[in-house]
């Protein structure tokens, strides 16, 4: 081989060795770059976060959305933000930024897409019960007018189903599936379209938003802060409850308690649509709706719920009294924003401040 063909091989050999050493030079480098650095932090559980972090304000996980029934595939309502206990402080900004306010929301009839999962704790604390009134309010409002969301769609399923059969159509094999899930949740045993209609209807948020704060004591009580619980329902078998602290002797009944405050309105108003006690408020209700149907009139509503407290009379008078000097039925014909990040500032500006 000659002396040229031996000097091209050489010059190959020493760049493969060249590279060789330069690679391994590199995987060497990372490592110790790896290994110099400090071990990951692992992520905290529930119990490891401290409370400073824990009232801090965040959107519920998917889970825990699910869990607490927040979501349903049937459901069209629009996108809910659900947030988690924060402090009122927190919780006033927010409704600041947000243009929050019961007197807009009174002029424009809007309130935000923004539900609480639970009572802020130091709501108590605050001094001015006027400011703890509002704070109540501004949380519970979202919660019911959301309720209300869920059983006027369900009650537009079965309006839209007796209208079918009204116009001389078979109702199919989903259709009476369909039926016979919201009568077995409505505790009907037969899918009866006419007592379906009386029983999946709203609760007028005048009546929810007095009935809470007179369970409650707007909000501070053990129960609605422990509890979730704003409407002082009793159970006689639930596990879970909630012991009185004032209980007499002999009665064994506990106070429902809820993993959110949405699941304690669910119940209330469920409890209102189905139990046989408020059989005359639901026949007072779809009287109503005979007469005009948009009107329910949470006022005369109240007259309807003495079996509703072992007070009777003096119960719907004390409901019917918050209704009046709170000024309640102005929140009667509110309605969610469209849109989660909507605001109230932002619809002050479209419609002008004398729409």
């Amino acid at each position: 081989m000659s002396k040229a063909v031996w000097s091209s091989v050489w010059r190959a050999l020493s760049f493969e060795r060249a590279a060789l050493v330069f690679t391994g030079l590199s995987v060497v480098t990372l490592y110790a770059l790896v290994l110099s650095q400090p071990p990951a932090t692992p992520q905290k559980t529930a119990e490891q976060i401290s409370g400073t972090e824990q009232a801090a304000l965040r959107p519920l996980t998917k889970s825990e959305k699910d869990q607490s029934g927040f979501t349903t595939k049937r459901s069209a309502a629009k996108p809910i933000g659900v947030f988690s206990i924060t402090p009122t402080d927190k919780l006033k900004k927010l409704f600041d930024r947000m243009g929050y306010r019961l007197d807009t929301v009174r002029s424009h009839r809007q309130v935000p897409r923004l539900f609480l999962a639970a009572v802020p704790k130091d709501l108590p604390k605050l001094r001015k019960p006027a400011e703890r009134k509002n704070v109540f309010i501004m949380m519970t409002l979202p919660l019911v007018l959301h309720v209300n969301e869920l059983i006027l769609q369900t009650r537009a399923e079965i309006q839209a189903l007796k209208q079918k059969q009204l116009s001389g159509k078979m109702l199919t094999i989903e259709d009476q599936e369909r039926l016979e899930k919201i009568a077995d949740n409505y505790g009907l045993e037969k899918p009866d379209i006419d007592e379906l209609l009386k029983r999946v209807d709203i609760i007028p948020p005048s009546l929810a938003l007095a009935q809470s704060a007179e369970e409650s004591g707007w909000g501070t009580s053990r129960f609605a802060r422990e509890g979730n619980a704003l409407f002082g329902q009793r159970t006689w078998r639930s596990s879970t409850g909630m012991v009185p602290k004032k209980r007499e002797e002999g009665k064994k009944f506990k106070v429902r308690a809820f993993n959110h405050l949405l699941d304690g309105v669910k119940a209330y108003a469920r409890n209102l649509n189905t139990h046989s006690s408020y059989r005359e408020f639901r026949d007072r209700r779809a009287a109503m709706r005979k007469v005009t149907d948009k009107s329910i009139d949470g006022m005369k509503l109240a007259e309807t719920l003495s079996s509703y407290s072992e007070r009777g009379a003096d119960y719907i008078a004390a409901i019917k009294n918050l209704i009046r000097t709170n000024q309640f039925s102005a929140f009667d014909d509110t309605k969610l924003l469209d849109k989660l990040g909507e605001t109230l500032d932002g619809l002050t500006k479209k419609v002008g401040p004398d729409a």
